[in-house]
């Protein structure tokens, strides 16, 4: 069940950890993120010269991992899936990012997940910013594959 909250209720969230289902990460999305930011390096779209790389196999772009928060936030695309979200935002932009951090590769067949919780909450002109603290974890693995803090504004 998604708790429907207002705004002001946000700050309640704060510290609270959130765990995402598990997503696998396959070539054939590799290959589209690629085809989309015309990222075509060995290491991420050709497993046979991949193979002869320090990974022994194709990885995922950072940046594809990185982009996968907004679908961790909103999971398949359906609010449902959303831990909670606000009811009186007129809109949530994406702000920016305080932070961003690659540490660990992600092989492909892995499956990550984003662990979060909001950090900050401060009023501002338009509405409300909250910042999110993000992990996104690779099963089996000790390190992460990224750390960022996300900034986004509700518009009120």
């Amino acid at each position: 069940m998604v708790d429907k909250i207002n705004a002001i209720e946000i700050k309640n969230y704060i510290g609270k950890e959130f765990h995402t289902k598990w997503y696998q990460v396959t070539q054939k999305a590799i290959n589209i993120f690629a085809d989309l930011t015309r990222d075509h390096q060995f290491i991420h779209i050709n497993p046979e010269l991949a193979k002869n790389s320090m990974y022994g196999q194709t990885v995922a772009h950072g940046f594809f991992v990185l982009s996968m928060l907004g679908f961790f936030t909103l999971q398949d695309g359906k609010q449902e899936s959303m831990q909670f979200y606000v009811k009186d935002a007129k809109s949530i932009i994406n702000y920016g990012f305080d932070k961003i951090r690659f540490i660990s590769p992600v092989p492909v067949g892995s499956y990550i997940r984003d662990v979060t919780q909001i950090s900050k909450v401060e009023l501002v002109k338009r509405g409300m910013k909250f910042t999110s603290h993000h992990v996104i974890e690779i099963r089996g693995q000790t390190k992460p594959a990224v750390i960022a803090d996300w900034i986004n504004l509700l518009i009120l």
